[in-house]
């Protein structure tokens, strides 16, 4: 895998595949590149598709532990990737993934982002800039304790975070080779999950990204799924929501070509 030399001598390693223009696929937490490995296979015919490791995953160079500007960072990360793609990039991004898909293409050189497409963003920060209060205190409430529980080490812990978006019961029938790494990341995740409700993004500056941006959400996804899109809605000069039909949060695995077919549309 290549390594992207960032600033204060960090790296960010991605993969690289196909021919094209190119595409950027950004993954959610806990996770690395290799999330995308269903839908690249529907991609790289097409496009020249990297999927970085972001900050603290995979091969990348870890930030520090803090919650607070978390996402900026990480986007400052992928940003400076996509700058470095020849013609403007096609952006994708999953579940936290696509939080930090979104600090990318606002931070990003004028003219080095195209379309994005973002895939169940757990973007909060559009709930709280669109006063959705009903949607924002209950997931707040509950992720902060999910987070508390991970970060003091609680066994299992993850679960909550696990069925929360894939279902209830999904944390129980998977199989342990699954659970085991899934519980190790918890606390890693956790500063994430803080992160997301800490993000700093202005109604301003989303009002200022002019470039077309698709929001998709699972039918049998949670419903604060389609507030976030709801309120991106509102926040984004250019967006547009659509639904897939049969599908969650798991969508990159369940619905891959679907995916990929949404991403290349």
């Amino acid at each position: 895998m290549p390594d992207l030399e960032l600033s204060g001598g960090r790296t960010l390693s991605y993969r690289e595949e196909g021919e094209g223009p190119p595409l950027v696929l950004v993954h959610g937490s806990p996770g690395d590149g290799r999330s995308w490995g269903r839908v690249v296979p529907h991609l790289r015919r097409r496009h020249r598709v990297f999927c970085p490791d972001l900050p603290g995953f995979g091969g990348s160079t870890r930030l520090p532990d803090e919650s607070k500007g978390r996402t900026a960072a990480m986007g400052a990360a992928v940003a400076r990737l996509i700058e470095t793609c020849d013609g403007p990039v096609r952006l994708a991004g999953h579940s936290f993934g696509g939080n930090i898909a979104l600090q990318a293409a606002l931070q990003a050189r004028h003219g080095t982002v195209g379309e994005v497409v973002l895939f169940e963003p757990v973007f909060f920060r559009a709930l709280e800039l669109t006063g959705d209060r009903a949607a924002l205190e209950p997931a707040a409430a509950y992720f902060e304790d999910y987070a508390r529980r991970a970060l003091a080490g609680e066994p299992g812990a993850v679960r909550l975070m696990i069925d929360y978006w894939f279902g209830a019961g999904t944390w129980a029938r998977m199989p342990e080779k699954i659970r085991g790494p899934l519980d190790n990341a918890a606390a890693h995740n956790a500063i994430d999950v803080r992160g997301t409700f800490l993000d700093t993004n202005t109604a301003s500056a989303l009002a200022a990204f002019r470039q077309p941006v698709t929001i998709i959400a699972g039918e049998t996804s949670p419903d604060v799924v389609r507030s976030i899109a709801r309120a991106l809605l509102k926040l984004l000069a250019k967006a547009r929501m659509e639904g897939l039909t049969g599908a969650n949060h798991a969508m990159l695995d369940t619905h891959p070509e679907v995916v990929a077919g949404l991403i290349a549309a």
